[in-house]
Formats: C-alpha cells, structure tokens, sequence
C-alpha cells in the first residue's frame, strides 16, 4: 500500500467534521463514547454493518490503556492456572484472526518460559500446561510448542542463568502496536463514513425514556476551544475504558461501581543491556508474579507490574519503587547483565479497566472477561476484556444493540448488514510507523524523506500534539535519546507547517511535551532534560 492511499485524518478534517455537527439535524444510530481500542473496534464493527456512527474521545485517540498495555495479542498462557479455559479458547482464536487479517500490526512473537530448580511450576507440568493451550488454540499457530532442556535452551538463549536450569518450553504468542492497531480500527471505521472525533469529552446526556421513541441528546464540550455541541443519536455505547465509572456517572442512570483498575508498569533498556532473542515469561523472585521480558527491535522491555490503583487515570505513571521492582525480577534470570536504573531509557504505565470482583481477589487474580450490559433506555455498556479480544467483544456489543432494537419504532440503520469483519483484512493502514522509519533526522537527502513520512503522520493520524507523534504514533519517546525531547529543533519546522502553530502553540506544545516526560521518566528516575540548541 502506498502512501497515495492514505485518506486524510487530521486538524482539517476535525475542524471539517465539527463544522458539519453545529446545528446539524442528522440523528447518529450509534454514538461511541471513548476512542480506545474498544471503542474504535465498536465504531468499525457499526460503520462496517451500515450504522452511522459518531466516536468521541475526550483525550487523544488510544491515550489510555490501548496505548499502555505490553504490546502482546497473547492467548493468555498464565490462565491456564486460574482454569479460565474460555478466556485462553477465545484469546487464541481471536488473535489466530488478527495474525491472519492484519498481519502489519500483528506478528507472531516466539517465547521461553524456564523452568529451574526452585521454580514453583516443574518443567514437565510446563510441558503439559502447553499442550493444553495448543489444544484449546485448535493448533492455530505457526508451530505447536518444544521442550528444550538446559543444553538447548542456552543455546537458544545464551543469556540465561545456566546454574539450576532444568529446561524452558518454546511457544508462539503475538506481538503488536496497541496504539497503531487502535488507529487502525479508526481509519477503517472512517473509511464506512464514521465520524471520529479526539478531545471531544461527553458532558452530559439527555436519555429518552423508552429506546427509539424520539432521539437521545448527547451534550459534547470540545476541549481545546471549550465549545458546545448537542448531537442527536438512537444508541449510545459506553467503552470509557477505566474511565467507565466516571462515564456512567453522567448518564443518569443508575449504575453499580464496575471497574477495579490495576496499574501496570513497564521499562525499556537498550537491547546491549538485556539482550533476549525470546520473550521469557519469568516468575518474580519476590511475589510469584509472571512477568515478561519482551524483546523490541534494538530494545528490550520487561513488565508488567499489577497494582491496584485508584488514581484518576489520567495520573497514572510509574514509580520509583515499581522501576526497582521490575529491575529486580531481571537479576535472577539474566545474571550476567544485571540492569541498573541507568540502564532504563523510557517508561510507560497503564490502568487495566477490570471488572470489580465480588470478593477479596488478588491484583492478579481478577478475571479479565469483559462486561456487557444493555439498558432499555438504548444504552450499552462494554468494560474490561483484553486488548487481544476487541474484535470479538465489538461484534458482540453491536450485535446486542441490533438485536435489542428490534422492537424500536426506528430500527437501528434500517438495513443493516450482518457483520463480515471476521473475514476481512484490516485495519485498511498502510505499513506501521515507527522511530525506525523517520530517525535519525538530520540534514541528509535521505532525511528529508523522513520527515516526509512525519507530514505523512500528521495529514493521516490525527496528530494534534507532541505527545501524540512522539508517544503513540512513533515510537519516538521510548527509542530515542531523552525521549525524543532533543529532536524537536530539527522538527519544529516541519511540525508547526503541518499542524498549523504558531510561536505561541508551539511553545506550551513544548512544555507539555516536557511535562510528560518528567512524569514518566524524570521524576521517578532521578534525572533532568538537557537543555535545547536553537
């Protein structure tokens, strides 16, 4: 696919599309409210079916969890031990689609899972928990699982702790971009004519009594100009993500609390530092917990933490304790490349949208099926889950407000299709973005066609600030040296052409791209920014 097929999605186009809604009359079949991956997978399965679709996202589209997560499609390996047979069965059939019809942002990942001698979990309990989990995939998988002992498993991966290694299990799991999938899901949902708008907050809803009778209203607030809009649609689709408490806080109905958010963390090191040919699934010395080491193109990234965080979502980072903790469950498995914090490039953290359990469960041991509810009113309710099985969670949740119309005098689309995602190829985005494709920027000829794929972003990504180029449509932030912060002098002129800023703009862009940085790498680190060359 070439850059000739890129649609446009950008400053323009949301301009263009707010114009379009100030005192329109149209009335949306589906108004989406939160642009993760739940909710652009939502707005694609309704736009692909017919509907008319209006998707808004009070942030930036995949701000929160869906650009947070370890960046893994897995068939959720680890739930075999908590018998959740029908989460594994779904995950792995649900990321055997993704590897077939979006292979540009879903790759197969090899793993090794080591077993030594003090493991909790023996080597041939190992073995048998795999064949369980290649079972349950229906063998959906580039190759069924191995068992290496000591000698081979080094020889896989030299890097490993020899004294007490009794062996590792190879098996296939996925890997991908959560951010870039997420755009994905939006683009194609474009394409079917969705409307997507990013910092547009949900302020307020007028709900109908009976679904279908006369048009809810939706009041929206643009958050960057702090202009009103009143929008008409027949349904409504919560998919606020760990924001959905909130959410459902102005809807005026009543709901019981649903979310119990967990934060996970991650760091980043240079690959010279953590060298891993495999992810390796590895049990924290301390706790038990599964952790992983995930190799990264020249990096390598080890998480996830699991806390239980009650923080506003939008706070959410890392902290100095969590950065010990994940260097910690390194030491034992990796002895002859002990990380120290010096060694930690860039950080990430994530609240996980669970399901608040009904008991005492453990950070770890809340499930994480998802939750769907439909009310009368026309209202759906779409929580927790996976990034692994979004496809399927969106086609239930508009099969829900399909089949619960029926009896609307206005029936949802009027026609509407039967859902087809299934056997599509998507997301319609051309090859991913990434730090490899634009950096190092400099002032070769070579260079300049970087920066032509930068435009290329910003014209096709709705890039509106530093932190959405640098943090979820290239992987800038986390590869670059200080997080990208001393590239913007090569870019400012770029940047400020194709977004359309002025000094002025440019300038708080720069501090809140600052701001950033020292809440997720600085502050918990202990470390400071060089200053920038004009």
């Amino acid at each position: 696919m070439t850059s000739t097929s890129f649609a446009e999605f950008s400053w323009r186009t949301r301009s263009s599309e707010i114009e379009g809604l100030r005192g329109q009359s149209k009335v949306f079949d589906v108004l989406v409210v939160g642009g993760g991956i739940t909710g652009a997978a939502v707005a694609r399965e309704a736009a692909t079916r017919g509907l008319s679709v209006l998707l808004v996202e009070k942030n930036d589209f995949a701000s929160g969890t869906s650009s947070r997560s370890s960046k893994l499609v897995h068939g959720g390996v680890r739930y075999l031990e908590q018998f959740e047979f029908g989460l594994v069965k779904e995950s792995t059939r649900e990321r055997a689609i993704l590897w077939k019809r979006a292979p540009q942002l879903v790759t197969p990942l090899p793993f090794l899972f080591p077993a030594f001698r003090e493991s909790r979990v023996p080597l041939w309990q190992l073995a048998a928990g795999l064949w369980l989990y290649d079972s349950l995939a229906l063998f959906r998988l580039p190759g069924l699982h191995k068992t290496y002992l000591k000698d081979r498993c080094l020889k896989e991966e030299p890097g490993l702790r020899s004294e007490g290694l009794k062996g590792a299990i190879f098996y296939w799991d996925g890997a991908t971009d959560d951010a870039l999938l997420t755009m994905g899901n939006l683009v194609d949902a474009r394409i079917e004519g969705c409307v997507a708008l990013s910092r547009m907050k949900a302020e307020e809803f007028r709900l109908t009594n009976s679904a279908g009778e006369s048009p809810h209203e939706a009041v929206l607030r643009d958050t960057l100009t702090e202009e009103l809009l009143h929008v008409k649609c027949r349904s409504v689709v919560m998919a606020g993500g760990p924001w959905t408490d909130q959410l459902l806080g102005r809807s005026g109905l009543k709901f019981p609390r649903l979310m119990a958010t967990t934060r996970g963390s991650h760091i980043v090191v240079p690959a010279s530092k953590l060298p891993a040919r495999h992810a390796i699934a590895m049990t924290h010395p301390k706790d038990g917990r599964v952790l992983f080491t995930i190799p990264w193109g020249d990096f390598t990234v080890v998480g996830t933490t699991d806390i239980f965080d009650a923080d506003a979502p939008e706070k959410v980072a890392i902290t100095s304790d969590e950065v010990d903790y994940l260097i910690d469950s390194t030491l034992s498995y990796f002895p002859n490349h002990p990380l120290k914090r010096e060694d930690v490039v860039s950080t990430w953290s994530g609240l996980r949208p669970l399901i608040a359990p009904g008991d005492s469960a453990s950070a770890s041991q809340i499930s994480r099926e998802h939750h769907l509810e439909w009310r009368d009113e026309g209202v759906v309710v779409i929580a927790g889950g996976k990034l692994t099985t979004h496809r399927e969670m969106a086609e239930q949740t508009v099969d829900t407000l399909l089949r619960r119309s029926v009896g609307w005098k206005n029936p949802l689309g009027g026609g509407f299709r039967p859902s087809h995602t299934m056997h599509r190829d998507f997301p319609r985005l051309a090859t991913p973005f990434s730090s490899e494709h634009i950096a190092p920027l400099g002032t070769t000829e070579a260079s300049r066609f970087r920066l032509d794929d930068i435009r290329r972003i910003c014209d096709s990504l709705a890039v509106m600030s530093l932190e959405d180029l640098f943090v979820r449509r290239t992987q800038l932030f986390y590869k670059e040296p200080h997080n990208g912060w001393t590239l913007l002098p090569v870019l400012k002129k770029t940047l400020c052409e194709a977004l359309n800023w002025d000094e002025a703009e440019w300038l708080r862009q720069t501090e809140d791209y600052r701001a950033y940085i020292q809440t997720n790498v600085l502050s918990p680190l202990g470390r400071s920014l060089p200053e920038l060359k004009a």
